[in-house]
Protein backbone atom coordinates (compact mmCIF):
# COMPACT_ATOMS: atom_id res chain seq x y z
CA UNK A 1 0.00 0.00 0.00
CA UNK A 2 1.09 3.23 -1.16
CA UNK A 3 1.41 6.20 1.82
CA UNK A 4 -0.84 8.92 0.62
CA UNK A 5 0.34 11.70 -1.58
CA UNK A 6 0.35 15.46 -0.97
CA UNK A 7 -2.19 17.66 -2.90
CA UNK A 8 -0.78 20.08 -5.45
CA UNK A 9 -2.20 23.51 -4.46
CA UNK A 10 -5.46 25.10 -6.67
CA UNK A 11 -5.20 28.39 -7.99
CA UNK A 12 -7.04 30.96 -8.26
CA UNK A 13 -7.50 32.86 -11.62
CA UNK A 14 -9.26 36.43 -11.80
CA UNK A 15 -9.45 37.78 -14.70
CA UNK A 16 -10.41 41.73 -14.40
CA UNK A 17 -12.31 43.41 -17.73
CA UNK A 18 -13.13 47.30 -18.17
CA UNK A 19 -14.67 47.33 -21.67
CA UNK A 20 -11.88 44.71 -23.61
CA UNK A 21 -14.74 42.77 -25.29
CA UNK A 22 -12.56 42.75 -28.22
CA UNK A 23 -9.59 41.21 -26.33
CA UNK A 24 -11.26 38.73 -23.68
CA UNK A 25 -12.42 36.06 -25.44
CA UNK A 26 -8.16 35.59 -25.95
CA UNK A 27 -7.49 35.92 -22.12
CA UNK A 28 -10.18 33.26 -21.29
CA UNK A 29 -8.98 30.66 -24.05
CA UNK A 30 -5.63 31.19 -22.46
CA UNK A 31 -6.60 29.93 -19.20
CA UNK A 32 -8.38 27.06 -20.49
CA UNK A 33 -5.20 26.14 -22.36
CA UNK A 34 -3.20 25.93 -19.10
CA UNK A 35 -1.32 22.87 -18.74
CA UNK A 36 -1.41 22.87 -15.11
CA UNK A 37 -5.55 21.67 -14.50
CA UNK A 38 -6.31 22.73 -11.16
CA UNK A 39 -7.72 25.99 -10.98
CA UNK A 40 -11.19 28.18 -11.17
CA UNK A 41 -11.29 31.71 -12.80
CA UNK A 42 -13.32 34.37 -11.98
CA UNK A 43 -13.78 36.73 -14.64
CA UNK A 44 -14.99 40.59 -12.80
CA UNK A 45 -16.41 43.04 -15.49
CA UNK A 46 -16.41 46.26 -13.84
CA UNK A 47 -19.49 48.00 -15.41
CA UNK A 48 -18.26 47.79 -18.06
CA UNK A 49 -20.51 49.93 -21.25
CA UNK A 50 -19.33 48.24 -24.35
CA UNK A 51 -21.43 44.90 -23.85
CA UNK A 52 -18.35 43.23 -22.27
CA UNK A 53 -20.64 41.06 -19.63
CA UNK A 54 -23.30 39.90 -21.98
CA UNK A 55 -20.12 38.27 -24.48
CA UNK A 56 -18.68 36.80 -21.58
CA UNK A 57 -21.97 35.46 -20.81
CA UNK A 58 -22.18 33.93 -24.42
CA UNK A 59 -18.69 32.83 -24.56
CA UNK A 60 -18.91 31.17 -21.21
CA UNK A 61 -22.36 29.43 -21.87
CA UNK A 62 -20.16 27.96 -25.28
CA UNK A 63 -17.20 26.51 -23.28
CA UNK A 64 -19.27 24.92 -20.46
CA UNK A 65 -16.60 24.62 -17.92
CA UNK A 66 -17.41 24.46 -14.53
CA UNK A 67 -14.15 26.05 -13.60
CA UNK A 68 -15.40 29.84 -14.90
CA UNK A 69 -17.70 32.38 -13.31
CA UNK A 70 -18.79 35.70 -14.22
CA UNK A 71 -19.07 38.43 -11.89
CA UNK A 72 -20.83 41.75 -13.26
CA UNK A 73 -20.06 44.33 -10.98
CA UNK A 74 -23.26 47.12 -11.22
CA UNK A 75 -20.97 50.15 -10.58
CA UNK A 76 -17.55 50.91 -11.72
CA UNK A 77 -14.96 51.00 -9.20
CA UNK A 78 -11.43 50.67 -10.69
CA UNK A 79 -9.30 47.81 -10.77
CA UNK A 80 -8.06 47.61 -7.25
CA UNK A 81 -12.08 46.83 -6.65
CA UNK A 82 -12.17 43.96 -8.80
CA UNK A 83 -8.92 42.63 -7.42
CA UNK A 84 -10.96 42.55 -4.26
CA UNK A 85 -14.07 41.25 -5.53
CA UNK A 86 -12.08 38.69 -7.34
CA UNK A 87 -10.21 37.53 -4.87
CA UNK A 88 -12.64 37.33 -2.28
CA UNK A 89 -14.37 34.53 -4.83
CA UNK A 90 -11.72 32.09 -4.19
CA UNK A 91 -10.13 30.85 -1.23
CA UNK A 92 -7.41 28.95 -3.63
CA UNK A 93 -3.65 29.29 -1.75
CA UNK A 94 -2.63 31.19 -4.84
CA UNK A 95 -3.72 33.55 -6.99
CA UNK A 96 -2.93 34.87 -10.51
CA UNK A 97 -4.51 37.77 -11.92
CA UNK A 98 -4.67 38.26 -16.04
CA UNK A 99 -5.86 41.60 -17.51
CA UNK A 100 -8.63 40.61 -19.90
CA UNK A 101 -6.46 42.28 -22.73
CA UNK A 102 -3.78 40.21 -22.23
CA UNK A 103 -2.96 36.28 -22.71
CA UNK A 104 -1.17 33.87 -21.19
CA UNK A 105 1.08 30.75 -22.58
CA UNK A 106 -0.12 27.39 -21.92
CA UNK A 107 2.85 26.78 -19.53
CA UNK A 108 2.18 29.92 -16.91
CA UNK A 109 0.79 28.31 -14.03
CA UNK A 110 2.85 25.28 -14.01
CA UNK A 111 6.07 27.13 -14.32
CA UNK A 112 4.85 29.99 -11.71
CA UNK A 113 3.98 26.85 -9.53
CA UNK A 114 6.82 24.76 -9.83
CA UNK A 115 9.23 28.30 -9.12
CA UNK A 116 6.97 28.50 -6.11
CA UNK A 117 7.56 25.33 -4.80
CA UNK A 118 10.88 25.19 -4.88
CA UNK A 119 13.14 23.49 -2.48
CA UNK A 120 15.15 26.58 -1.68
CA UNK A 121 13.62 30.27 -1.38
CA UNK A 122 9.39 29.94 -0.92
CA UNK A 123 8.54 33.82 -1.67
CA UNK A 124 5.23 36.27 -1.75
CA UNK A 125 5.22 36.33 -5.46
CA UNK A 126 6.27 35.39 -8.92
CA UNK A 127 6.45 37.46 -12.15
CA UNK A 128 7.43 36.10 -15.44
CA UNK A 129 8.75 38.03 -18.60
CA UNK A 130 6.67 38.92 -21.01
CA UNK A 131 6.25 39.12 -25.15
CA UNK A 132 5.23 42.56 -26.12
CA UNK A 133 2.39 42.83 -28.36
CA UNK A 134 0.13 44.97 -30.23
CA UNK A 135 -3.75 44.97 -30.97
CA UNK A 136 -3.09 42.81 -33.17
CA UNK A 137 -0.79 40.51 -31.60
CA UNK A 138 1.91 41.13 -33.84
CA UNK A 139 5.26 40.54 -32.24
CA UNK A 140 7.11 44.17 -31.22
CA UNK A 141 9.48 42.99 -28.43
CA UNK A 142 11.15 39.77 -26.66
CA UNK A 143 11.15 40.93 -23.68
CA UNK A 144 9.63 43.17 -20.92
CA UNK A 145 12.80 45.38 -20.11
CA UNK A 146 12.01 46.29 -16.39
CA UNK A 147 12.05 42.90 -15.56
CA UNK A 148 15.09 42.13 -13.17
CA UNK A 149 16.19 39.43 -14.98
CA UNK A 150 19.80 38.84 -15.05
CA UNK A 151 20.90 40.39 -18.47
CA UNK A 152 24.52 41.05 -17.77
CA UNK A 153 26.96 40.29 -15.51
CA UNK A 154 26.77 43.35 -14.06
CA UNK A 155 23.13 42.99 -12.46
CA UNK A 156 21.80 43.19 -8.60
CA UNK A 157 22.04 41.01 -5.98
CA UNK A 158 19.41 38.36 -6.39
CA UNK A 159 19.81 34.41 -5.58
CA UNK A 160 19.73 32.03 -8.47
CA UNK A 161 17.30 28.93 -7.69
CA UNK A 162 18.46 25.58 -8.75
CA UNK A 163 15.13 23.74 -10.40
CA UNK A 164 14.43 20.68 -8.19
CA UNK A 165 14.02 17.32 -9.04
CA UNK A 166 12.24 15.66 -6.13
CA UNK A 167 8.87 17.19 -6.82
CA UNK A 168 8.76 16.37 -10.14
CA UNK A 169 9.66 12.91 -9.67
CA UNK A 170 7.23 12.86 -6.82
CA UNK A 171 4.09 14.92 -8.76
CA UNK A 172 5.26 15.02 -12.59
CA UNK A 173 1.93 17.41 -12.93
CA UNK A 174 3.83 19.94 -11.63
CA UNK A 175 7.66 19.04 -13.12
CA UNK A 176 8.17 22.04 -15.15
CA UNK A 177 12.09 22.87 -15.69
CA UNK A 178 13.02 25.78 -17.83
CA UNK A 179 16.27 26.10 -18.91
CA UNK A 180 15.33 30.11 -18.15
CA UNK A 181 16.83 31.22 -14.91
CA UNK A 182 14.36 32.28 -12.03
CA UNK A 183 15.81 34.71 -9.69
CA UNK A 184 15.10 35.44 -5.85
CA UNK A 185 14.92 38.79 -4.35
CA UNK A 186 14.73 39.40 -0.47
CA UNK A 187 12.15 41.24 0.79
CA UNK A 188 14.74 44.32 1.62
CA UNK A 189 15.24 44.48 -2.31
CA UNK A 190 13.58 48.44 -3.47
CA UNK A 191 12.42 49.01 -6.69
CA UNK A 192 10.12 47.91 -9.29
CA UNK A 193 11.22 44.99 -10.34
CA UNK A 194 8.48 42.60 -11.77
CA UNK A 195 6.49 42.88 -15.01
CA UNK A 196 2.81 43.77 -15.28
CA UNK A 197 -0.02 42.42 -13.92
CA UNK A 198 -0.76 39.16 -15.77
CA UNK A 199 2.96 38.22 -15.21
CA UNK A 200 2.20 37.90 -11.53
CA UNK A 201 1.39 34.87 -9.34
CA UNK A 202 0.65 35.63 -5.40
CA UNK A 203 0.35 33.60 -2.10
CA UNK A 204 -2.58 34.11 -0.64
CA UNK A 205 -1.73 34.66 2.44
CA UNK A 206 0.69 37.29 1.52
CA UNK A 207 -1.60 39.52 -0.41
CA UNK A 208 -4.32 39.25 1.84
CA UNK A 209 -3.09 41.97 4.02
CA UNK A 210 -2.32 44.51 1.19
CA UNK A 211 -6.16 43.65 -0.51
CA UNK A 212 -7.90 44.70 3.05
CA UNK A 213 -5.80 47.91 3.10
CA UNK A 214 -7.68 51.21 2.07
CA UNK A 215 -5.39 52.79 -0.16
CA UNK A 216 -6.35 55.80 -1.87
CA UNK A 217 -5.38 55.22 -5.44
CA UNK A 218 -7.43 54.01 -7.87
CA UNK A 219 -5.20 52.97 -10.70
CA UNK A 220 -1.89 51.36 -10.09
CA UNK A 221 -2.81 48.05 -8.34
CA UNK A 222 0.09 45.65 -9.67
CA UNK A 223 2.48 48.63 -8.10
CA UNK A 224 0.58 48.47 -4.93
CA UNK A 225 0.18 44.33 -4.62
CA UNK A 226 3.38 44.01 -5.60
CA UNK A 227 5.74 46.23 -3.66
CA UNK A 228 3.79 45.50 -0.22
CA UNK A 229 2.96 41.72 -1.04
CA UNK A 230 7.24 41.79 -1.48
CA UNK A 231 8.20 43.15 2.00
CA UNK A 232 6.36 39.93 3.38
CA UNK A 233 9.22 37.00 2.33
CA UNK A 234 10.44 38.76 -1.42
CA UNK A 235 10.08 37.69 -5.08
CA UNK A 236 11.30 34.84 -7.26
CA UNK A 237 11.78 36.22 -11.31
CA UNK A 238 11.26 34.08 -13.81
CA UNK A 239 13.17 34.62 -16.67
CA UNK A 240 11.21 33.03 -19.50
CA UNK A 241 8.86 34.75 -21.81
CA UNK A 242 4.90 33.27 -20.33
CA UNK A 243 2.42 35.75 -21.39
CA UNK A 244 1.74 38.39 -24.39
CA UNK A 245 1.74 42.10 -22.82
CA UNK A 246 -0.77 43.64 -25.09
CA UNK A 247 0.21 47.38 -26.37
CA UNK A 248 -2.69 48.86 -28.30
CA UNK A 249 -3.08 52.71 -27.45
CA UNK A 250 -5.25 52.41 -24.31
CA UNK A 251 -3.95 50.55 -21.75
CA UNK A 252 -4.32 51.85 -18.11
CA UNK A 253 -0.54 52.82 -17.49
CA UNK A 254 0.37 53.39 -21.33
CA UNK A 255 -0.97 55.10 -24.53
CA UNK A 256 2.12 56.24 -25.60
CA UNK A 257 3.85 53.98 -28.63
CA UNK A 258 6.36 51.21 -28.25
CA UNK A 259 9.70 52.84 -29.47
CA UNK A 260 11.91 50.48 -27.59
CA UNK A 261 13.16 49.77 -24.36
CA UNK A 262 11.12 50.35 -21.29
CA UNK A 263 7.25 50.42 -22.24
CA UNK A 264 7.01 54.28 -21.17
CA UNK A 265 4.02 55.25 -18.91
CA UNK A 266 1.10 58.09 -19.63
CA UNK A 267 0.75 61.54 -18.27
CA UNK A 268 -2.05 60.63 -16.04
CA UNK A 269 -0.43 57.24 -14.42
CA UNK A 270 2.44 58.94 -13.84
CA UNK A 271 0.43 62.31 -12.05
CA UNK A 272 -0.68 59.19 -9.80
CA UNK A 273 2.84 58.82 -8.91
CA UNK A 274 2.69 60.01 -5.35
CA UNK A 275 -1.04 59.05 -4.25
CA UNK A 276 0.68 55.25 -4.83
CA UNK A 277 3.99 56.57 -3.12
CA UNK A 278 2.07 57.33 -0.28
CA UNK A 279 -0.07 54.61 -0.02
CA UNK A 280 3.32 52.59 0.18
CA UNK A 281 4.10 54.42 3.33
CA UNK A 282 0.64 54.12 4.61
CA UNK A 283 1.05 50.34 4.65
CA UNK A 284 4.16 50.01 5.92
CA UNK A 285 3.73 52.00 8.79
CA UNK A 286 0.36 50.38 9.90
CA UNK A 287 2.40 47.44 9.07
CA UNK A 288 5.67 48.04 10.61
CA UNK A 289 5.26 45.78 13.16
CA UNK A 290 4.46 42.67 11.19
CA UNK A 291 7.24 43.39 9.12
CA UNK A 292 9.92 43.96 11.52
CA UNK A 293 9.30 40.59 13.31
CA UNK A 294 9.56 39.03 9.77
CA UNK A 295 12.70 40.92 8.82
CA UNK A 296 14.64 42.38 11.88
CA UNK A 297 14.09 45.52 13.13
CA UNK A 298 16.29 47.76 10.56
CA UNK A 299 14.02 46.67 8.10
CA UNK A 300 11.65 49.43 8.08
CA UNK A 301 13.35 52.36 8.68
CA UNK A 302 15.65 51.07 5.39
CA UNK A 303 12.89 50.48 2.99
CA UNK A 304 11.38 54.20 4.07
CA UNK A 305 14.73 55.53 3.79
CA UNK A 306 14.67 54.10 0.48
CA UNK A 307 11.18 55.32 -0.33
CA UNK A 308 12.31 58.88 0.73
CA UNK A 309 15.28 58.88 -1.77
CA UNK A 310 13.31 57.58 -4.63
CA UNK A 311 10.02 60.00 -3.81
CA UNK A 312 12.27 63.27 -2.92
CA UNK A 313 9.02 64.88 -1.21
CA UNK A 314 8.54 62.04 1.29
CA UNK A 315 11.85 62.61 3.12
CA UNK A 316 10.07 65.39 5.20
CA UNK A 317 7.07 63.73 6.14
CA UNK A 318 5.74 63.05 9.25
CA UNK A 319 5.29 59.57 9.08
CA UNK A 320 8.67 58.74 7.95
CA UNK A 321 10.72 60.85 10.18
CA UNK A 322 10.10 58.92 13.33
CA UNK A 323 11.34 55.74 11.53
CA UNK A 324 15.11 57.15 10.51
CA UNK A 325 17.74 57.37 12.17
CA UNK A 326 19.49 60.37 13.87
CA UNK A 327 22.43 61.11 11.10
CA UNK A 328 19.53 60.55 8.11
CA UNK A 329 17.08 63.00 10.49
CA UNK A 330 19.65 65.56 10.55
CA UNK A 331 21.02 65.37 6.52
CA UNK A 332 17.50 65.81 5.70
CA UNK A 333 16.75 69.16 7.84
CA UNK A 334 20.27 70.37 6.21
CA UNK A 335 18.93 69.91 3.40
CA UNK A 336 15.52 71.36 3.82
CA UNK A 337 17.20 74.52 5.66
CA UNK A 338 19.78 74.95 3.00
CA UNK A 339 16.84 74.92 0.09
CA UNK A 340 14.56 77.06 1.90
CA UNK A 341 18.23 79.52 2.55
CA UNK A 342 18.66 79.29 -1.17
CA UNK A 343 14.83 80.65 -1.82
CA UNK A 344 14.65 83.25 0.42
CA UNK A 345 18.07 84.74 -0.62
CA UNK A 346 16.81 84.29 -4.46
CA UNK A 347 13.75 86.22 -3.12
CA UNK A 348 16.27 89.16 -1.22
CA UNK A 349 18.41 89.53 -4.23
CA UNK A 350 15.48 89.14 -6.80
CA UNK A 351 14.15 92.50 -5.01
CA UNK A 352 16.96 94.09 -4.84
Amino acid sequence: MQPPRFELPRVGVVITCHNYRDYIEDAIRSVLAQTYQKWHCVIVDDASTDGSADHIRRLLEAIDDPRFSLLARSQNGGQLESFRDGFAASDAPFVAFLDADDIWLPNFLVAHLAAHLNAMRPASLSSSDVFLVDRDRSLLAGTYIQLRKPRSSLDGPGVGIIPGKQLGAMAPEIGYVSDHPITYFKPGAYGWMWAPTSSMVFRRAALEPVLAFPFKARIGTDYLAATCAHLAAGSLLLSECLGLYRLHGANASTNIAYTGGNVQQSLAYRAHEMVMANDIVDYVVASAEQLAAANGRGFVPGFLSQHAKRFGSLGDDPRVMPFLGRRSRLRRLRKRFAKRLVWALRRLFGKA
